[in-house]
């Protein structure tokens, strides 16, 4: 049990997309550290049967919310459920992708990423938010993603939404700062996820528990941090030594090579 983070951050966190990948993890290590949790997802036996682990394992309390974040109006069943609980910590990890062209999925798809990586998030933090700086403590992390420093063509919607989540987090990490509630982005590269299955592993393929152990760590130490000795060079590389055109046709030409659904035009005499 974590004492320290326990006495900043109160008894109760919220864990948004916790049904896999880095919200299963953020889930275990919070659990580690003593925290009670309430797990949001749309897959309620996902849900409870991580309950029923960390329960077991740790000693805590889980509260499960089936509620999709990708829907209008999502946010009055966790009001409700949570008025009651010391809520001190908000992960806002929740989100989607749609790699390849700008085309690929239909509008409904997209717009439906921007409910989900950008105004659930933000009206959760917003909500959330409130409540922290009225009890003088807290904190948010976001997760976000290295591809918001710089123009990703063939990721170009997702990284927007990640780009806008990254500025919002910075900045109410310097509103926010003075009044004891502390705000952070998580930036990953490639992760260990549902997100990434079926890639090989290699070194660009981080596994989850440092990722997650790395935004606990600097919580109210940092405004965003980056996971990784590959990802921290390639943000250096596309924000310091690149102009921002430069980053985006390095990461146009990299995504090009890498993502299966974006084909390479043909020469003309082939």
């Amino acid at each position: 049990m974590d004492h320290l983070f326990l006495e900043k951050y109160g008894s109760w966190a919220i864990v948004t997309g916790a049904s896999s990948g880095i919200g299963v993890e953020f889930a275990q290590q919070l659990a580690s550290k003593g925290m009670n949790l309430v797990l949001i997802a749309r897959r309620k036996p996902m849900l409870e049967n991580l309950a029923r682990q960390l329960t077991e394992s740790f000693k805590i309390e889980c509260k499960v919310i089936e509620a999709d974040l990708g829907k209008d109006s999502f946010q009055f069943d966790i009001l409700d459920a949570t008025k009651n609980l010391e809520i001190g910590l908000l992960v806002n990890n929740a989100g989607m992708n749609c790699e390849g062209h700008f085309y690929r999925g239909n509008l409904e798809r997209n717009l439906q990423m921007i409910q989900l990586n950008v105004k659930a998030a933000y009206i959760l933090a917003y909500e959330f938010g409130k409540r922290f700086l009225e009890n003088g403590k807290g904190g948010i992390i976001f997760t976000s993603s290295i591809s918001a420093f710089n123009a990703n063509p063939y990721l170009s919607h997702y990284a927007a939404t990640k780009a806008y989540i990254l500025s919002l987090a910075e900045s109410m990490n310097y509103e926010f700062k003075d009044k004891n509630v502390d705000v952070l982005a998580l930036c990953p590269g490639m992760t260990k996820s549902e997100m990434t299955r079926g890639m090989k592993d290699g070194p660009m393929l981080m596994e989850v528990a440092p990722v997650v152990k790395e935004a606990l760590d600097n919580l109210g130490k940092k405004s965003y941090v980056v996971p990784g000795f590959i990802n921290k060079a390639q943000v250096f590389l596309s924000t310091r030594l690149l102009n921002r055109n430069g980053a985006k046709n390095l990461s146009g030409a990299m995504l090009k090579r890498m993502l299966p659904g974006v084909k390479k035009k043909k020469k003309k005499d082939e």
